[in-house]
């Protein structure tokens, strides 16, 4: 069964539902019963209004606030890369910020076997940036090369699951076969990771051997160089004609090209928009927010990151870190003031958060916001070490059989807002006796230093809308080495599993999330501060700009244009 015109679940009744389930307009429906966008903390002004119909001519000039090196879709990790490589290539199918999704480089596509065998049917007027013919061979091989572990793909081999096989029968159809149920294909392969590489580009490469210069794919914007100063050049791709069937424009972009530049320092990037340098920057900061938020030469996109809580997570995988004890653990959420962080700190803008997934993610049980005061409670922190036995020092920071709670905390320098979480939380928790050390380390670094596990907390990233983020990023055998917790729980690996096998949309496996949600807050494996509000900025005269369902990044910069 194909799916051209999703459908709201709302508009389902539960008989119908059952009718499409394990069918792709299941999965469609139930990408479309999840939460729509919360609303941001602070109302951004709205979108100046164009003084003309969009036009084509211009650069976009980007300030990008994560490293844009690495370009590989199947390794890519980070904003500015997922972003830029949105840009470059295309996917078989796609999702609007309505969470529906959408034929793309698919025409249609057919679940059977109980969703063990996928059969796409592709378009046949696509050309790569090459002038290679799209085809299903270009499809196969960009899934197989995923899914080798030489390529060391694991986060998005991961998403994929357990390929078994897969047959290009002819140019116009692939067929994926899985060893095991994948009810969730459809909710992975629209990301960035899954873009579609041109076989004569794979042809150039080793097995395991990354993609050293840009991917060439199919999308809107064809990858030209890279400055020695770190500016990527993408030009307009004037073949372009398969935009996805939502988007406003589906033809060739209307900038005639981008120029993405990474640029950490979030008052230099701010300074490079009040400047002209750059039309667009992503993540401007809550002090900025503050301070142009009505200033008429710029307009702002915000939102909600989806995923799991923006925060720290414990290092559950270090015995000999006072975070092994869940006394430790508990009494560090009751004591951290979410509010004031919010309130005074960023700006207002983010929203103070408890429970272990954010707004707008599917499943997510807001009860558990009641769990832990947003203000915090210092004396009930304190009276739980007490009655563990960490009893304060003459230092005043609590010791126990000789040993000082004394942690540390793993941050990236290029996440923000987490630079000023990690900022608020020595003073915070010194209050109560525990002393944080902040390491803040380049995201390379940071990731050997998390991977070894030599943090007693670190950064919590993910974005997803849908619960199954918690599988890939805590089951014991996570996803590609991003179980940073290190966590391994008997009890939560069942339910992760039960979640991700359960229909879509249904009532069974809104319960089993539920569960899991439950058994975090037991556990007390993450320290969750925020829903994280993203604001994109730009100058007033740019218009289009929409995000992608995850709220990470922006969408492929299609519908994008500037006033002359």
């Amino acid at each position: 069964m194909g799916t051209r015109t999703p459908r709201r679940l709302d508009k389902l009744d539960r008989r119908e539902f059952l009718v499409l389930g394990g069918t792709a307009a299941a999965a469609a429906a139930l990408a479309a019963c999840t939460p729509s966008t919360s609303a941001p903390a602070t109302s951004a002004p709205a979108a100046a209004t164009p003084s003309a119909a969009p036009k084509r001519g211009g650069t976009l000039t980007w300030g990008q606030t994560q490293d844009n090196t690495q370009l590989d879709p199947a390794l890519i990790n980070g904003g500015a890369a997922f972003e830029t490589v949105g840009n470059l290539t295309d996917s078989l199918v796609s999702m609007d910020s309505d969470l529906k999704l959408h034929p793309w480089l698919a025409t249609k596509w057919t679940i059977e076997d109980n969703s063990k065998k996928y059969t796409f049917t592709l378009r046949d007027d696509v050309t790569f940036h090459d002038g290679t013919r799209f085809d299903s061979t270009a499809v196969k091989r960009t899934f197989e090369r995923i899914v080798d572990p030489r390529t060391k793909a694991a986060q998005a081999a991961g998403l994929l699951g357990a390929v078994d096989h897969i047959d290009a029968p002819d140019p116009r159809t692939v067929v994926m076969f899985f060893k095991d149920p994948q009810p969730l294909i459809l909710l992975s392969i629209w990301r960035q990771f899954f873009g579609i590489i041109s076989p004569k580009q794979l042809d150039t490469l080793k097995p395991g051997e990354v993609i050293t210069t840009a991917p060439v794919g199919t999308g809107p914007f064809k990858w030209i160089s890279r400055t020695a100063d770190g500016v990527n050049i993408m030009e307009r791709n004037p073949d372009y004609k398969w935009g996805p069937e939502f988007r406003s424009n589906k033809g060739a972009a209307y900038f005639d090209g981008m120029r993405g530049r990474r640029v950490p320092d979030p008052s230099t990037k701010t300074a490079t928009l009040e400047s002209g340098e750059n039309l667009l920057i992503d993540d401007l900061a809550e002090a900025d927010y503050a301070r142009l938020r009505n200033d008429k030469r710029f307009t702002f996109v915000q939102g909600p990151q989806k995923g799991p809580a923006y925060g720290f997570q414990f290092n559950m995988r270090k015995p000999t870190s006072p975070v092994s004890e869940l006394a430790v653990r508990q009494a560090l959420n009751w004591a951290v003031d979410r509010q004031g962080i919010t309130d005074k700190i960023l700006f207002g803008v983010h929203h103070p958060l408890v429970g272990p997934l954010s707004e707008g993610v599917w499943g997510r049980l807001d009860e558990l916001e009641k769990t832990y005061p947003y203000a915090g409670d210092k004396k009930k922190a304190g009276d739980i070490l007490d009655a563990a036995g960490w009893k304060v020092g003459a230092t005043g920071i609590r010791e126990k059989n000789g040993v000082k709670l004394s942690l540390i905390l793993a941050t990236r320098q290029e996440q923000v807002p987490q630079k000023d979480l990690a900022g608020a939380m020595p003073l915070q928790m010194r209050e109560i006796g525990v002393d944080i050390q902040v390491q803040s380390m380049p995201q390379n670094n940071w990731l050997d230093f998390t991977r070894a596990y030599r943090h007693d907390l670190c950064d919590a990233p993910g974005s997803n809308f849908d619960p199954d983020e918690l599988r890939q990023r805590f089951h014991t055998n996570g996803i590609g080495g991003v179980n940073y917790a290190g966590l391994s729980d008997p009890q939560l690996d069942d339910l992760f599993v039960k979640g991700q096998n359960a229909p879509l949309g249904s009532d069974q496996r809104r319960q089993v999330y539920a569960d899991i949600q439950k058994r975090f807050m037991d556990l007390a494996v993450l320290l969750p501060l925020i829903t994280l509000i993203r604001t994109e900025a730009f100058t007033s005269k740019v218009h289009g700009l929409v995000m992608e369902p995850t709220g990470l990044v922006p969408m492929p910069h299609l519908d994008l244009w500037v006033e002359s």
